[in-house]
C-alpha cells in the first residue's frame, strides 16, 4: 500500500511542480513584454536629425534652383521688354518730333531758351540737331551748349562728357570755353584738386584765351 501512495503521490507533485514552473515562465515573459524598449543613443538621436538635415537642404536645394531658373527668365523678359519699350518710345519721339527746316534757325532758338534759363527745353532742340546730323561746324557748339544746359541743370558730370566731346573736333572756337567749364563743374561738385588742375591745362593750353585772367585769380583764390 505503501509503495502504491508513492506512485500514485508522484503524479501530483510533478504536476504541481509542472503548474509552478509554467506559471513562474508565463510572469517572467509577462514581464519582459511590459518593459518599455530602451531609450536611443545619443548617436541614433543625432543619425537622425542628420539623415533630416540632410532632407531638408536637399529639398531647399531644390527650390532655390527652381527660383534662380525663374529668375533668369524674369531678368530675360524684363530686358526684352526694356528693349521693346526705347524701340517704342524711339518711334515715337520720331513720330512726335517735327523735322529740322533750317539747323540755324533751330539752333538759335535753342541758346533763346537757354538765356531765359529753360535748359532742358534748350537741350531738347540741341539734342535734335545733333540727331538730325548737322555740320561740324555746328555739331561742337550743339555739344558746347548742352553742357550749359546740363551745368545750368546741376548735372555735372554731364555737363563735363559734353565738354570733352568738344576737343574731339579738329577746328572749334569752343575749346577754352569748353576748359573752363570742366574746371568750373568740377569746382561745383567739391573736386578742388581737380577744379585745380583743369584750370592749370586751360592756361598752359590757351594762355590767350580771354579767360585766362580770371583763371589766374581762381587758382589764386584755390591756392589760399
Amino acid at each position: 500500500m505503501h509503495s502504491i501512495y508513492l506512485f500514485r503521490g508522484t503524479p501530483l507533485i510533478l504536476l504541481f511542480g509542472l503548474i509552478f514552473f509554467v506559471g513562474c515562465g508565463t510572469t517572467e515573459e509577462l514581464e519582459q513584454e511590459e518593459m518599455p524598449p530602451p531609450p536611443p543613443s545619443a548617436t541614433e538621436i543625432l543619425q537622425k536629425e542628420l539623415n533630416e538635415l540632410k532632407t531638408e537642404n536637399s529639398v531647399l536645394k531644390k527650390q532655390i534652383t527652381t527660383l534662380e531658373q525663374e529668375n533668369r527668365n524674369i531678368v530675360a523678359r524684363s530686358a526684352d521688354l526694356e528693349t521693346q519699350l526705347a524701340d517704342c518710345n524711339d518711334k515715337l519721339k520720331a513720330a512726335e518730333t517735327p523735322p529740322i527746316r533750317d539747323p540755324q534757325v533751330t539752333y538759335q532758338q535753342a541758346l533763346l531758351l537757354f538765356n531765359s534759363r529753360q535748359y532742358e527745353q534748350a537741350a531738347m532742340l540741341l539734342q535734335q540737331l545733333l540727331e538730325a546730323g548737322v555740320s561740324e561746324r555746328l555739331e561742337d557748339n550743339c555739344h558746347y551748349w548742352l553742357g550749359e544746359c546740363a551745368y545750368g541743370s546741376k548735372r555735372y558730370r554731364e555737363a563735363i562728357d559734353h565738354f570733352r566731346k568738344v576737343f574731339l573736333f579738329r577746328i572749334s572756337e569752343k575749346k577754352d570755353e569748353s576748359q573752363i567749364m570742366i574746371a568750373n563743374s568740377y569746382y561745383a561738385m567739391g573736386n578742388k584738386i581737380k577744379a585745380k588742375e583743369e584750370y592749370e591745362i586751360l592756361l598752359q593750353k590757351f594762355p590767350a584765351s580771354p579767360y585766362a585772367k580770371r583763371v589766374k585769380e581762381k587758382l589764386q583764390a584755390l591756392s589760399l
